[in-house]
């Protein structure tokens, strides 16, 4: 069953394996994120996405079955953006 998070910082979305199926972004000024496959954010750790500049209003990372992570799932942003992360 899928499950949603909603941020406005850098979140942990998930400590444990499980699958990632998009990010709605509602609000940015300048905001970038940032996706790991890691369950404490530890940069060394694989990068699902890197560096997306994102847009208010956009769906970014849109995966209708699901991409599988691992470790965990964890958002790094920078800058302001308030997003909805979808998963399972």
């Amino acid at each position: 069953m899928a499950m949603y998070k909603q941020a406005s910082a850098t979140s942990q979305v998930k400590d444990s394996a499980g699958k990632l199926y998009g990010i709605f972004v509602s609000t940015t000024s300048s905001g970038t994120l940032t996706v790991y496959d890691s369950s404490d954010g530890d940069t060394n750790d694989p990068k699902i996405a890197n560096t997306i500049t994102v847009a208010a209003g956009s769906t970014y990372l849109n995966f209708p079955a699901g991409l599988f992570f691992s470790r965990g799932l964890y958002v790094v942003l920078a800058n302001t953006a308030e997003f909805t992360v979808a998963y399972e």
